[in-house]
């Protein structure tokens, strides 16, 4: 397993963000095309772009390994409209770009995620459904693939296994896969080492991260160890388990002073490295 710097964690600026990882040793990167000024101004980055993004990274020995589209979630993706194609064609042109860059996949949020119905819910899982659909299949043959991570609040969107379960079986292709959220499966009231085998091949991604949840349903972001999570223990069944991808540290806890971002994720990337001791 590799651990890896998630999207703007640190800093946004790559070059700060290949050197926070030369220093401690971190081998892998989410990256977003919002990094990219040109991709921001057209809206989507190109292959060429994508090339010439990652070249700093392969020289310090960084991999990423997942991009981040300039724009999402984007509600017109599920739009059978001129407006609706015009920006699946766009979000489509990042699965190119990734492809072509060889980034193993594209992260997003369900484009629909706000029903205030059982009705709408309903028909919103259904609109997201035909998007995932569409979008598994140009992911495929763009050569990347496709990792869903949940909104917040849970209220909304694709939370828990649930929920990812209902995702999975209506558009089983093996494209469509996710991001698999310790603290959001807990949230949700998942054990997480109980549903980390189902969903095992179709985690593309691990955030790794910690809660405290209280009796009132409010939650403590804490470092991990130090919630009800035990990402140790989640860590060493997903090697178990043969997952071999990035695990990433994030929703740390608030550190003060100077380089505060900076100080949270070294704590954060020790644990991790600990919990893999003895596990490569």
């Amino acid at each position: 397993m590799k651990v890896c710097l998630r999207t703007h964690m640190v800093s946004d600026d790559p070059a700060i963000r290949i050197d926070y990882c030369t220093q401690l040793g971190i081998t892998a990167v989410q990256e977003s095309a919002k990094s990219i000024a040109s991709a921001v101004e057209r809206g989507w980055p190109t292959a060429a772009e994508m090339r010439e993004y990652r070249k700093p990274f392969d020289a310090a020995g960084i991999e990423i390994i997942g991009l981040e589209p300039v724009r999402e979630p984007v509600r017109e993706w599920v739009d059978e409209t001129p407006a609706g194609r015009e920006a699946f064609d766009i979000f489509a042109r990042h699965l190119d770009a990734a492809g072509a860059a060889d980034i193993p996949c594209v992260t997003l949020h369900p484009p629909l995620d706000d029903a205030k119905t059982p009705q709408e819910s309903s028909e919103q899982f259904a609109r997201n459904c035909d998007f995932y659909v569409r979008a598994s299949e140009h992911a495929r043959r763009a050569g990347t693939r496709l990792a869903t991570h949940s909104p917040w609040p849970p209220a909304k969107g694709l939370w828990g296994a649930r929920a990812y379960d209902s995702l999975f079986d209506a558009v089983p292709t093996p494209d469509n896969g996710m991001i698999f959220c310790f603290g959001c499966m807990a949230m949700c009231g998942d054990d997480v080492r109980s549903v980390l085998p189902r969903f095992i091949d179709r985690t593309f991604m691990v955030h790794v991260r910690d809660v405290v949840i209280h009796s009132d349903g409010q939650v403590d972001e804490v470092f991990p160890g130090d919630g009800e999570v035990r990402p140790d223990t989640a860590i060493a069944l997903l090697h178990e388990l043969g997952y071999r991808g990035a695990i990433a540290p994030e929703h740390l806890p608030k550190v003060f002073g100077e380089r505060r971002n900076e100080i949270a994720m070294a704590y954060a990337v020790g644990y991790c490295r600990a919990a893999l001791a003895g596990r490569a």
